[in-house]
C-alpha cells in the first residue's frame, strides 16, 4: 500500500506508452489495485465519494491506492484533494495538470504513476452502489477487462431510443455485445490498459478496442446510486455514433487501406470504362457523333476520379509496408 501522498503537476501529451505483452503467469489477479478517478467538473462532494469508495474497496481484502487527476480550472475540488493528501495515513496520490487535453490524456498520466497490478477506473461522483465495485475487481480473476453496467431504468423513450441506436451500432460494427458503454467504472488487468490507452482518444471506445487487440471483455451487473444521474445527456450517445463509426473503419481498415479505397475507386472505374468504351465502340462501327453527349465527361470523370480514389489506396499501402516493421499486431496471452 502507498503510505505517502505526492502532488504532481505536469503537461499531458498524446503519445501512447510502448505496449507490453501480457505475462504468461497472469492468470489470476491476486495483487494490489490502484483507483484512478478523473474529475472532469469541479465536484464540490469530491471527498464525500472518496469516503464510500475508500470504506467499500477495503472490505475487498487487496491493497488499494487511489489516484486522482485534475486540472487548474477545477479549484475547489483540488483545494479539498490537497487537504486530503496531506494526510499521510491516505494512500493518495493527486495529479494536478497543467492543461486539460483530454480524459485518456489524463488516465495516461495516472496509469503511469499507478502501482497496481489492477487499474480501476470511476467517476469522480458516486453513479454505482459502491459495493458493487467488489463484484467488478473480483471478475478480473477471469477476464482482462470487466465494465460495469447499470440497470436501464428512469430514461424517457428518448433515452432509450437513442441508447438502443448507439448499442445496436456497436453490436453490428464490431459484434461488442455490451450495454452501457458510456459507464466509467471499469477494471483492467495492468498490461490490458496499458496496450489499449494508446489506440484512443476517447475513453468509451476502450472496450471496442480490447476486443480488438483480442483481449478478454466481461460485463457485471451493478446497481444504480440512489439519485446519481442515471445516464449522459440527451445527444450524447447520438455524437458518440458518429465517432463510433469513424473507429470502425479506422480499425478494419488501418492496416489494409487499399480494400477500403478499392472498393470504392474501383467501382468507379468501371463504370467509366464501360460509359466511354460503348460510345467509342458507337463512334467507330456506327458513326454516331460525340460532341453532344454528356455522357461522354461523365465516363472521363468517373475513369480519374477512380484512378485517384485507388491511387490513395496504394500510397496508403505503401507506408503501411515501411512502416509495418515498426507495427505489433499481435498480442501474446501465455506461453506455454
Amino acid at each position: 500500500m502507498v503510505t505517502s501522498t505526492t502532488l504532481t503537476r505536469e503537461m499531458t501529451t498524446s503519445q501512447g506508452e510502448p505496449a507490453n505483452d501480457r505475462p504468461a503467469a497472469e492468470e489470476k489477479a491476486q495483487g494490489s489495485v490502484s483507483v484512478v478517478v478523473v474529475v472532469l467538473v469541479d465536484e464540490p462532494d469530491v471527498i464525500a465519494s472518496y469516503r464510500a469508495y475508500r470504506e467499500a474497496l477495503d472490505r475487498n481484502g487487496r491493497s488499494v491506492e487511489f489516484i486522482y487527476v485534475l486540472d487548474q480550472s477545477k479549484p475547489s475540488a483540488l483545494a479539498d484533494l490537497k487537504a486530503l493528501s496531506a494526510d499521510s495515513d491516505e494512500p493518495l496520490k493527486v495529479i494536478a495538470l497543467s492543461r486539460w487535453d483530454d480524459e485518456i490524456g489524463a488516465l495516461k498520466s495516472a496509469v503511469r504513476r499507478a502501482s497496481g497490478d489492477i487499474i480501476l477506473t470511476l467517476p469522480a461522483v458516486l453513479q454505482v452502489e459502491p459495493d458493487d465495485l467488489n463484484k467488478v475487481i473480483d471478475a478480473t480473476d477471469k477476464a482482462d477487462m470487466v465494465v460495469a453496467e447499470r440497470p436501464a431504468v428512469g430514461r424517457s423513450w428518448l433515452y432509450r431510443l437513442q441508447d438502443r441506436l448507439f448499442h445496436g451500432a456497436l453490436r453490428v460494427l464490431f459484434g461488442q455485445p455490451l450495454n452501457d458503454l458510456v459507464c466509467r467504472v471499469r477494471a483492467y488487468k495492468r498490461a490490458t490498459v496499458e496496450e489499449i490507452l494508446g489506440f484512443s482518444s476517447q475513453q468509451h471506445f476502450l472496450p471496442i478496442l480490447a476486443h480488438d487487440r483480442g483481449f478478454k471483455i466481461e460485463a457485471v451487473d451493478v446497481a444504480m446510486r440512489q439519485h446519481a444521474t442515471p445516464y449522459a445527456r440527451f445527444g450524447s450517445q447520438l455524437r458518440l455514433l458518429s465517432d463510433t463509426i469513424a473507429l470502425f473503419f479506422v480499425l478494419k481498415f488501418v492496416r489494409k487501406p487499399l480494400r477500403f479505397f478499392g472498393a470504392i475507386g474501383l467501382p468507379l472505374l468501371l463504370i467509366g470504362l464501360v460509359f466511354t468504351g460503348a460510345l467509342a465502340a458507337g463512334r467507330l462501327l456506327f458513326d454516331m457523333p460525340l460532341a453532344d453527349r454528356p455522357i461522354l465527361i461523365l465516363g472521363v470523370l468517373m475513369i480519374v476520379l477512380g484512378i485517384q480514389i485507388i491511387a490513395l489506396g496504394l500510397i496508403g499501402e505503401i507506408i503501411i509496408f515501411a512502416s509495418g516493421k515498426r507495427t505489433r499486431e499481435y498480442t501474446v496471452e501465455k506461453i506455454l
